[in-house]
């Protein structure tokens, strides 16, 4: 499906390898073969007449057209997720999700009990994965391996 030109298919290829930075990686997470992510990657620099990644080893760099693209690819893909793909609502009560935050201990002790013990009660069957928090935070909230991170804003880096 092409939308003014651009095949959208391409930016499921895009946010992948935004997101794993690693082609193999990337065209196994959309169930593509290798050699189908380098041609999507091709598509996509001749589309957007960037590069959009280069190679430093074997890791593929974002350029900076890359950056500036990731963002507002993953909040539409995000969008289309929430507003058309999963049409039904969330409902607490029959829910059996588990939800991975990423929080300092001392959180989890003093603020997350208060969480548990209301989720308990409003959604039984919801379960919570506590994550450390590491220096890559920011890598498991973009690639959607934690759902929430509970940090003070003080120490939040403002570049994010």
């Amino acid at each position: 499906m092409r939308f003014k030109g651009l095949d959208l298919n391409l930016l499921v290829a895009l946010d992948a390898l935004m997101t794993e930075r690693n082609l193999t990686a990337a065209a196994r997470s959309i169930n593509l073969s290798q050699p189908a992510m380098s041609a999507a990657v091709g598509r996509l620099r001749t589309y957007f007449n960037d590069d959009l990644f280069t190679m430093v080893g074997r890791e593929p760099v974002p350029t900076p057209r890359a950056e500036r693209l990731a963002p507002s690819v993953r909040e539409a893909l995000l969008h289309i997720q929430v507003s058309i793909i999963s049409w039904d609502p969330f409902c607490p009560a029959q829910s059996d999700r588990c939800f991975r935050v990423i929080l300092s201990d001392y959180a989890a002790l003093v603020f997350f009990e208060k969480v548990v013990t209301r989720v308990a009660r409003e959604a039984p069957a919801v379960s919570f994965e506590l994550l450390p928090i590491a220096d890559n935070y920011d890598d498991y909230l973009r690639r959607g391996d934690a759902d929430f991170l509970i940090f003070p804003e003080l120490l939040m880096s403002r570049a994010q």
